[in-house]
C-alpha cells in the first residue's frame, strides 16, 4: 500500500512548518500497518525556545474526497462524545479537538476503511480535522506542551475494508478487553457483590449544600469563606428515604455531595466532618445514625469526594502537593485549573493537585476515614474520568500525562478495594478498567453544527464499546431524565444507560449542563414530585436493568429520528424522535 507521511510541528512561537527530521518506521502486514517514529527525533536538544508545541501527522490513510463512499469518525473533545462526517461537498473548514478521551478515529464504509489507535504517547494525543478543496483529513496530533516525548510515538492503522463505526467500535471493544484489563460486568460481579448490588439499583444523587458559585472570594479562609446554602439536611436525608420506601422505591444507590464542611466543592481536598449545619446537635453522629438507617432498609449509601482540586481554605491545603506548571521563563509555579479559573468556583481559587499526591497525600490517607462513617458501595471520586488530568514539573513529584493516567487508576482501585467499588464522571480511555460506573458518556449537550462545522451526526461509540463493561448514565442531559422533554427518555432507552435521579443538580447559574429541570426536597410538595419521578425512573429500570450486562452489539439509523440499537441477549430497543415512541423488544416480546 502506498503509504505517505508529512509531519508537521507548531513550535514554541506558534509557528507551524514541515518537520523532516523525523522519518517513520513503516511496518505492514495483511491486517495493519504500524508507524513509529522515534522519541529522539522531536528531542529539543535542551533549547527551551525550540521545543515544540504540537507534531501533526498528515498521512494519506486517514483522508477522502468529497464524494467518496462512507464517511469518518472521532471524537469531538472530551466530554462531547463522538461524531460522523460524511464525504459531502462542503466549504473548507476545520476543527480541533482537546487531548482525547479516547484516542481513536476511523474511514468508515469504504474499500480502503482504516481504524486508526494511538499506541505511543496516546496520552498526550488530539486531533486536528479539516476539508480543505473537497478533501477531508484527520490529522493525529501530540500536544507535548514544549516537552520532549517520553515514549516513542507510535501509531496503527488496522485495515478493515467497508467496515462501519459499529464493527470498529467492537474491534476495539475485543482489544480493550484483551490487552487493557477491561472485564464484562457480568464476569466482575461474580465475586464482587457491592457490585452486583449497584447494577440492580438505580443511583440518587443528594446535594446536600454549597457556597455561591461564582464565588465573591476568591481566596477564601474560616473567617471570610462566604455562607453555604444548606438544601438538604440528615433529617430531610431521612425524609427522602421514608418517601422512597412508602412510594415502593425498595432499592436505590444514594450517593451523598457537598455533605462535608463547605459543602459541594467548598474545602476539597478536606473530604471530613460532615458540615455541622447538616446536623441538629452532633452531625458526624447523625450522618452514621443515617448512613445505618438507610442501609437496613436496603439503600446503598455513597458519597463524594475529590482529590485533584484544592483549595486554600482545605485544613489540608499544602502548596507542595500542588501541580507546578513552567511559565515562560522556564520557571516553575503552581497552577490553577484553567478550565475553572475565571471567576473560580465554590471553595475559591481552584488550584491543582498533582496526581501522584492526589493519590499519595490525599486518596490513601484520607478515604479510610471516609469509610468509617459507613459508606459501602461505588464510592464517586469527582473528575478522574472527566479530563485530561494535568501534567506536574515539581521536582519532588514530576509527573507527565501518562504517569497521571498511572496514579488516577490508582485511587480507583483503592477506592475499590476501600468502599466495593468506584464511579467517577466521565469516560476516559484510560480509566475504564478501573471504573465500575460514569455519570454520562458525555458532559455536553449533543454536538450540533454550532460546535463543529465538519458535524453531521453523533454516534455512540463509546457505548458500543464499553456498554455491558461500565454502567453509564448516558449524556448529562438524561440526568433526572422523567421529568424532562421525552427526547431524554429516548436518548437514555437507546443507550441502554442506568438511571440517575439528582436532587439540586443545579447548584449555580453556570452549572446547569443537566438541565434547567431538578428535584427539590424542602417542601412535602417538592418532596412527593421528586418522589414520583425517581419512582417512575425505578419502575422502568426494574424491567430493562437485565441490559447492563450486555454488550451493545449494533446501532443503526434507520430513518432520520429513528435508530435501533441492539444488545449481545438479542434485546432491540427502536426509538423514534420523530413522534416521541420507543419499543423494547426481547425473544420477540414488547416489554
Amino acid at each position: 500500500m502506498d503509504i505517505q507521511f508529512r509531519v508537521l510541528c507548531t513550535d514554541y512561537s506558534g509557528r507551524v512548518s514541515n518537520y523532516k527530521k523525523a522519518v517513520p518506521v513503516i511496518e505492514e502486514n495483511e491486517k495493519e500497518i504500524r508507524v513509529t517514529f522515534k522519541k529522539e527525533d522531536f528531542y529539543s536538544r535542551g533549547y527551551f525556545n525550540h521545543h515544540l508545541q504540537y507534531i501533526r501527522f498528515e498521512c494519506n490513510l486517514l483522508s477522502a474526497k468529497a464524494g467518496d463512499p462512507g464517511y469518518m469518525f472521532y471524537q469531538n473533545g472530551f466530554g462531547e462524545g463522538f461524531v460522523k462526517t460524511n464525504f459531502t461537498q462542503r466549504a473548507n473548514c476545520e476543527t480541533r479537538t482537546w487531548v482525547s478521551g479516547m484516542p481513536v478515529c476511523g474511514i468508515c464504509e469504504n474499500p480502503n476503511a482504516v481504524f486508526f489507535r494511538m499506541e505511543g504517547m496516546a496520552a498526550d494525543t488530539c486531533f486536528y480535522v479539516e476539508v480543505r478543496e473537497n478533501v477531508y483529513r484527520i490529522y493525529p496530533q501530540i500536544q507535548l506542551d514544549c516537552d520532549d516525548p517520553y515514549e516513542d510515538i507510535s501509531m496503527i492503522f488496522y485495515k478493515m475494508p467497508n467496515a462501519s463505526y459499529v464493527d470498529m467500535a467492537k474491534f476495539y471493544r475485543q482489544y480493550q478487553m484483551k490487552e487493557k484489563g477491561c472485564v464484562a460486568l457480568r464476569d466482575r460481579v461474580k465475586n464482587r457483590p457491592k457490585l452486583k448490588d449497584a447494577a440492580d439499583a438505580m443511583e440518587i444523587r443528594i446535594r446536600m449544600g454549597w457556597k455561591p458559585l461564582p464565588t465573591p472570594v476568591r481566596v477564601q479562609t474560616v473567617e471570610n469563606e462566604p455562607e453555604m446554602k444548606v438544601a438538604c439536611t440528615i433529617e430531610e436525608l431521612n425524609n427522602i428515604i421514608d418517601s422512597l420506601q412508602a412510594a415502593g422505591v425498595k432499592k436505590a444507590e444514594l450517593c451523598l455531595v457537598g455533605w462535608a464542611v463547605g459543602g459541594h466543592d467548598g474545602r476539597f481536598p478536606q473530604q471530613y466532618p460532615v458540615d455541622p449545619r447538616f446536623g441538629k446537635v452532633d452531625a458526624d453522629a447523625e450522618m452514621k445514625a443515617f448512613i445505618k438507617r438507610a442501609q437496613s432498609m436496603g439503600y446503598m449509601v455513597v458519597c463524594h469526594t475529590v482529590s485533584c482540586g484544592a483549595y486554600e481554605i482545605a485544613n489540608n491545603f499544602d502548596w507542595a502537593n500542588i501541580t507546578k506548571k513552567k511559565a515562560a521563563d522556564n520557571s516553575v509555579v503552581p497552577y490553577i485549573r484553567e478550565l475553572y479559573s475565571q471567576g473560580g468556583l465554590n471553595g475559591g481559587e481552584p488550584w491543582a493537585v498533582c496526581p501522584q499526591t492526589a493519590y499519595e497525600q490525599y486518596a490513601v490517607k484520607d478515604l479510610p476515614k471516609v469509610k468509617e462513617y459507613g459508606f459501602s458501595g461505588l464510592h464517586y471520586v469527582d473528575e478522574l474520568t472527566a479530563y485530561t488530568p494535568d501534567k506536574c514539573y515539581d521536582p519532588n513529584h514530576p509527573c507527565n500525562r501518562k504517569q497521571a493516567h498511572e496514579y488516577y487508576q490508582k485511587i480507583a482501585a483503592f477506592s475499590q478495594k476501600t468502599f466495593g467499588g468506584y464511579q467517577s464522571e466521565g469516560g476516559m480511555d484510560f480509566m475504564n478498567a478501573n471504573v465500575d460506573a460514569v455519570l454520562y458518556t458525555q458532559s455536553t449537550s449533543f454536538v450540533t453544527s454550532a460546535h463543529n462545522p465538519i458535524f453531521d451526526e453523533n454516534i455512540p461509540f463509546w457505548v458500543l464499546v464499553y456498554h455491558g463493561i461500565v454502567m453509564s448514565g448516558a449524556t448529562s442531559q438524561t440526568v433526572n431524565y422523567t421529568i424532562k422533554e421525552e427526547a431524554q427518555h429516548l436518548r437514555f432507552l437507546e443507550y441502554g444507560a442506568r438511571p440517575l435521579m439528582y436532587f439540586n443538580s443545579k447548584f449555580g447559574e453556570e452549572r446547569d449542563w443537566m438541565g434547567k429541570v431538578d428535584l427539590y426536597n424542602k417542601t412535602e410538595e417538592e418532596l412527593a414530585t421528586a418522589t414520583a419521578a425517581i419512582k417512575k425512573a425505578y419502575e422502568e429500570y426494574e424491567k430493562y436493568k437485565y441490559l447492563q450486562y450486555e454488550f451493545m452489539e449494533n446501532h443503526e439509523k434507520l430513518a432520520d429520528g429513528i435508530y435501533r440499537s441492539t444488545f449481545s441477549d438479542g434485546t432491540t430497543v427502536t426509538v423514534n424522535y420523530n413522534d416521541e415512541t420507543y419499543a423494547v423488544v426481547k425473544d420477540g416480546q414488547v416489554i
